[in-house]
């Protein structure tokens, strides 16, 4: 979700493969507040993307730790700043906010690399 459209979770069914790596984490926490599992599969890495269907695999806690909070809290996950910026590696840091736009905890990073298919993430934070 964009600072500048808090309200409207991404819902796109796929990645455009120019997305930047900001646009990936967007997507990736949108897809979240949406259930859309496709989706925030594939903002994943490719490594990351082999085991989403793995029981007990980190991609698997991962999904249930950012669900939990957009379904129990109603939170969702907008950009603060960029921290690294590399050719090929991205971390980027994000807030949660309530349904009343109150901050939820401190920002959190997420961790993005590039591979042959674009930006993608290598470790959320939730």
């Amino acid at each position: 979700m964009t600072s500048d459209d808090s309200n409207r979770p991404h819902t796109a069914e796929s990645l455009p493969p120019d997305a930047t790596a900001r646009e990936v984490a967007e997507a990736h926490y949108g897809a979240l507040f949406a259930d859309n599992r496709a989706l925030w599969v594939q903002t994943l890495d490719a490594r990351s993307r082999q085991m989403a269907d793995r029981r007990g695999a980190m991609p698997e806690h991962w999904w249930t730790s950012g669900r939990r909070y957009a379904t129990q809290f109603g939170v969702t996950y907008h950009f603060e700043r960029q921290d690294i910026v590399e050719d090929d590696y991205c971390k980027l840091f994000f807030v949660r906010r309530h349904p009343d736009g109150s901050q939820r905890g401190r920002p959190l990073p997420i961790h993005l690399v590039l591979e042959d298919d674009g930006w993608r993430v290598r470790t959320p934070s939730y």
